[in-house]
């Protein structure tokens, strides 16, 4: 059940001072915003309510079932919305046709949004295959597996497919042993083979095209965002003050077929030219301190389901920090929530007797 024990500040961990300190720099940085309007807004539903939620999970004590629980919430999440994007590919045919293939994108205005996010549950229920995490549940994730995984390939994004998913796999086969690993090999080449027949089209082919295409304008970007960093190093322009910077000072004239961007396309870039050098710092001490806490739980639970738990959210972190190496990676509404419920869910144990 729920602790009752009082709440104290020596309880305070190194991610809960690392979410503080994202919502005070995100609070200065209002004060330096060149568009206060929208950097207000995306401060108010982006950082400050996801970090709200985090306190909510961080406050509710939760014991290892009722984690998993909210676990499944989630999941369930990602079915729904794989569900949809499998019935706009099979039935309406709502789908955005372009670089010849036609991709799924849900309830999202964009198909690599509808990736973003289940790229982020996929590693979760895909412990389900190689931990104990109870028959009932096992068998629930390992049928969810299925439409989300096929809805993922059919949104066709090229970072969700190329990096998350390789990285993740990866990362759940080496905390599983050698012989998963050696099955996570076989799986991706497996679908490394599936999609072979559309390396052809445009969407991949253009991959390597470094004069024309999206790896083109993705480097003209990188390019235009360092020179907006070099004016603005220490604080950055303000949060969603890229768009208005980029199109008007910083998009360099090779790349003005793309003027209305949002973000950089990279998420320690992104952080920076929101937050400035300090957002790069308190990204890093998330990671860190994230990482260091799953680890150590999922060394420490080696009788417990909270094992597999720390695996596939560590898996999911490895697969958002890897397609954001070419795309968003919080902030947006749904991704800020799901970040702070992967952070969430690792919060300390002490008032249970769970890693026995």
């Amino acid at each position: 059940g729920v602790s009752s024990r009082r709440w104290n500040w020596h309880d305070l961990t190194a991610l809960d001072w690392g979410v503080i300190a994202l919502v005070v720099l995100s609070a200065l940085s209002l004060t330096w915003a060149p568009n206060f309007g929208v950097a207000s807004r995306d401060f108010r539903v982006v950082v400050l309510e996801s970090a709200l939620f985090y306190a909510l999970l961080r406050l509710a004590r939760l014991n290892t079932a009722q984690r998993w629980r909210v676990v499944d919430a989630w999941m369930l999440g990602a079915v729904l919305m794989s569900l949809i994007g499998l019935m706009q590919f099979a039935v309406t045919g709502d789908v955005i046709t372009a670089e010849g293939v036609r991709r799924v994108r849900g309830v999202y205005g964009s198909p690599n949004n509808l990736a973003l996010f289940l790229e982020r549950a996929l590693p979760v229920l895909a412990v389900g295959l190689l931990w104990p995490i109870g028959r009932r549940r096992r068998w629930l994730y390992s049928l969810a597996l299925l439409p989300v995984l096929a809805c993922l390939v059919l949104t066709f994004s090229r970072g969700a497919l190329l990096l998350a998913v390789p990285a993740a796999a990866l990362g759940v086969g080496i905390l599983r042993g050698r012989r998963a690993l050696l099955v996570t090999v076989v799986m991706l080449t497996i679908v490394v083979l599936a999609v072979l027949p559309f390396a052809g089209t445009e969407r991949f082919a253009s991959l390597w095209n470094v004069r024309s295409g999206t790896t083109f304008f993705r480097f003209q970007l990188w390019r235009a965002t360092l020179n907006l960093i070099a004016d603005h190093p220490l604080t950055g322009v303000g949060l969603d003050n890229f768009l208005y910077q980029y199109r008007t000072r910083y998009v360099l004239p090779a790349a003005w077929q793309e003027l209305d961007l949002s973000h950089p396309h990279n998420l320690v870039l992104d952080f920076w030219v929101r937050l400035g050098v300090l957002g790069v710092f308190v990204l890093l001490w998330l990671e860190v301190a994230f990482f260091r806490r799953g680890l150590s739980l999922f060394r420490k639970s080696a009788r417990s389901s909270l094992r597999p738990l720390a695996a596939g959210l560590m898996a999911s972190m490895v697969a958002a920090l890897a397609h954001g190496l070419i795309d968003q990676g919080f902030f947006l509404v749904d991704l800020a929530f799901v970040f702070m419920l992967i952070q969430g869910m690792l919060s300390p144990l002490e008032w249970e007797d769970a890693l026995s």
